[in-house]
């Protein structure tokens, strides 16, 4: 009887001594896998963070010119007066499509953070921070995006398929005149402390003295001074119409 209490109680020790051990290595490996999350969770935080440095600065040191996208060299190989053009040159008829009298250019917009990444570079913020002057077409809608979040100014497209439009955006200035001379553009008009208007110019008006430059539109005062500038290559005023046969030649190959 002795024999068999002492057999009953080792058993009922070793089950407990087993369920303890059982206990421990379930709460063990909960906290492994604690833990595993955590630092799991850190690094992905920390990665998170070295993106979000990358699209801000560059990844080291270094003077950028401005504008930090073009390469040097990129002004046309002649560039007169300003007066010069405005005397001697040709006036161009325009179209203001945008026209906010009393628009106050904002320090920064939330697209710019550093979550959102696609505008938040810095040396790109600072360059549209410095200028008041910009220039597009509307020959890629990707671009056109980013014209529009880089400026923080929603603009209409028309996408004229037969006569293409040079989009000029200007802030704090009322425009009063446009003219054009060569691979020069001048926009003329009277500074102000807020506002914001965007024209539209044809590209079949202009008769860049060499297409194969870049366009130099600049923003001036009545009196002939510069107040900004821009830089666009030259797209000819048939642009869509060639986009359109090269898509159906593309459509008659398939087909064939």
């Amino acid at each position: 009887m002795k024999s068999r209490c002492t057999c009953l109680l080792f058993c009922l020790s070793l089950a407990s001594i087993s369920f303890a051990t059982a206990s421990s290595a379930n709460e063990s490996g909960e906290g492994y896998i604690k833990m595993f999350d955590k630092k799991l969770e850190e690094a992905q935080r920390a990665n998170a963070c070295k993106e979000r440095l990358r699209r801000l600065e560059p990844p080291e040191p270094v003077k950028l010119q401005d504008p930090p996208f073009l390469p040097e060299g990129a002004f046309p190989s002649v560039v007169l007066p300003i007066n010069e053009i405005v005397q001697t040159g040709k006036k161009l008829p325009y179209r203001t499509i945008v026209s906010l009298t009393s628009y106050q250019r904002p320090a920064y917009e939330e697209h710019w953070h550093s979550t959102v990444g696609r505008w938040s570079y810095m040396p790109n913020r600072i360059h549209y921070a410095l200028h008041r002057l910009f220039t597009a077409y509307d020959i890629g809608l990707s671009s056109w995006y980013d014209f529009e979040h880089n400026i923080g100014l929603s603009i209409p497209m028309f996408q004229n398929e037969k006569s293409l439009d040079l989009y000029i955006v200007a802030f704090q200035t009322e425009v009063t005149q446009v003219y054009t001379k060569g691979n020069q553009v001048v926009v003329v008009g009277k500074p102000k402390r807020t506002g914001a208007v965007a024209i539209t110019i044809k590209t079949g008006d202009l008769e860049p003295a060499n297409k194969a430059e870049p366009l130099l539109v600049q923003l001036a005062t009545t009196s002939g001074d510069e107040i900004d500038y821009s830089l666009i290559e030259f797209v000819p005023p048939d642009f869509w119409n060639k986009q359109n046969e090269q898509l159906k030649k593309q459509e008659r190959k398939k087909d064939a």
